[in-house]
């Protein structure tokens, strides 16, 4: 379980966050750099809790798992996409962007879209598949 104790956070020696100018509170400012930290460790350990359930790991790619094949190297721009999850299921193959709780940041989220666009238009055409064996999800 992530813990805010040992999340890294942003560093004594570095520049003032956003977070302590808002506050107008080095200590305050640090402390909820740790939180963010935390939070975002937490979104990485539902991968592995996730991963940890799978009992038959053929034709599914998360966290260690078939690691491979989750990767796209450089498909947007030169540089690679990383899916959290993909299912290659009876002529299938299913693209999925894992997220713990609720709330989507909204900025993040659009360009994780547009990775799983981007990923779906390389497999698609990499396999020469018709578009409908192919999804994308956001869960």
């Amino acid at each position: 379980m992530a813990l805010i104790s040992k999340a890294k956070g942003r560093k004594a020696e570095e520049t003032p966050s956003g977070y302590e100018r808002l506050f107008g509170n080095r200590a305050l400012g640090m402390l909820i750099s740790k939180v963010q930290s935390a939070v975002i460790s937490t979104g990485n350990e539902l991968e592995g809790i996730l991963a940890s359930k799978i009992k038959n790991p053929q034709g599914i790619s998360i966290q260690n798992i078939n690691k491979e094949n989750r990767i796209f190297k450089g498909i947007k721009n030169g540089h690679d996409i990383i899916i959290d999850c993909v299912i290659e299921k009876s002529g299938k193959i299913m693209l999925i962007e894992i997220k713990d709780g609720d709330t989507f940041d909204t900025k993040k989220v659009a360009g994780e879209i547009e990775s799983l666009l981007m990923a779906k238009q390389h497999i698609i055409k990499s396999h020469n598949l018709k578009e409908k064996f192919l999804k994308y999800k956001c869960l």
